[in-house]
């Protein structure tokens, strides 16, 4: 399986993106190992030519019902119907999901990278819109970035156990709260996920920006990232509605630059879409952020047609 995805990442991009322990990772995130297909073939090397995972879920925006599919196929085995292959089985997972619910609305719903035209073209040709689009953004640490500029009366600290859970909680249900894409969490359940079940969680890497006593921004952030140790990732930035457009972003963001860079980090990663609050990329810009990434979350109804009358098998 990783051999499988380095593949597929030097092939998309030049760089191998996912690392062995990821691939674990994703296999335990999964429900059932019944979610996950892999396709073999004796003279292959490595032997898995092609591994898709399926998972069905309500959109918790709008209700609609629809099937997720991460999908692979090994750069040396494309044009052999292995995708097409990883699609019908797609197509009739959404059929038996959406006939078990009572409902006809279910999409199948993947990702593309823009990098990768041959994928975009496969998935036009069937019928896929892109919906929402995913930028990666990146600056290198190299020299010093400049320092903070915080407006007058806010402070910036970093969390404390056992004080901050429900200040930063609160925090971030705020700045999020108008993102189409957020989820309002209980605050044990933030706590719990966010937290305390994190290996990343770094307390000193979640900064909290004050005014008098108040949480008014904070930037969650960790040090290391799947393709490189030494980047720093800052996984949420946000600032409370009143004190927006007041500077309070670029400091936060500026801060993390600081906190990473003395950890002897060489690099900053974030990623943000196209749903999320206005101005967010410009501010990214502004701070010397450049988009080295661009990802299309494209879907297309499900399609039933003749899947009932005939079983989903690999090519040959």
């Amino acid at each position: 399986m990783a051999g499988l995805f380095a593949e597929v990442g030097k092939a998309r991009t030049g760089t191998v993106t996912v690392r062995r322990g990821d691939v674990r990772d994703r296999w335990l995130e999964l429900p059932s190992l019944r979610d996950a297909v892999l396709v073999e073939h004796p003279a292959a090397e490595p032997s898995v030519v092609a591994y898709a995972s399926y998972s069905l879920d309500p959109d918790p925006w709008t209700d609609q019902l629809a099937l997720h599919v991460d999908g692979r196929v090994h750069p040396r085995w494309t044009g052999r119907g292995l995708a097409t292959y990883l699609l019908d089985v797609a197509d009739d997972r959404a059929r038996r999901g959406g006939r078990a619910a009572g409902r006809d609305d279910v999409v199948v719903r993947t990702t593309v990278e823009d990098a990768d035209e041959r994928a975009q073209a496969f998935f036009t040709d069937r019928g896929f819109l892109p919906v929402r689009h995913l930028l990666e953004l990146r600056l290198d640490l190299h020299a010093a970035p400049p320092a903070p500029a915080w407006p007058s009366g806010v402070t910036c600290r970093s969390f404390t156990a056992g004080r901050d859970e429900e200040v930063v909680w609160r925090a971030h249900q705020a700045a999020f709260a108008d993102v189409p894409t957020h989820l309002p969490m209980p605050l044990a359940d933030w706590v719990e996920t966010r937290i305390r079940r994190d290996p990343a969680f770094d307390p000193n890497l979640l900064l909290i920006a004050e005014h008098d006593g108040e949480a008014v921004g904070l930037a969650v952030c960790r040090a290391g990232t799947e393709v490189n140790k030494l980047e720093g990732w800052v996984r949420d930035l946000g600032v409370v509605p009143g004190w927006r457009r007041r500077g309070v972003g670029m400091a936060l963001l500026r801060a993390a630059f600081a906190a990473f860079r003395a950890r002897g980090l060489t690099a900053v990663a974030l990623e943000v879409d196209d749903v999320t609050v206005d101005g967010a990329v410009a501010l990214y810009r502004r701070a010397g952020m450049r988009v080295v990434r661009r990802t299309d979350v494209v879907e297309r109804p499900g399609r039933a047609a003749g899947l009932s009358h005939r079983p989903v098998v690999p090519p040959r």
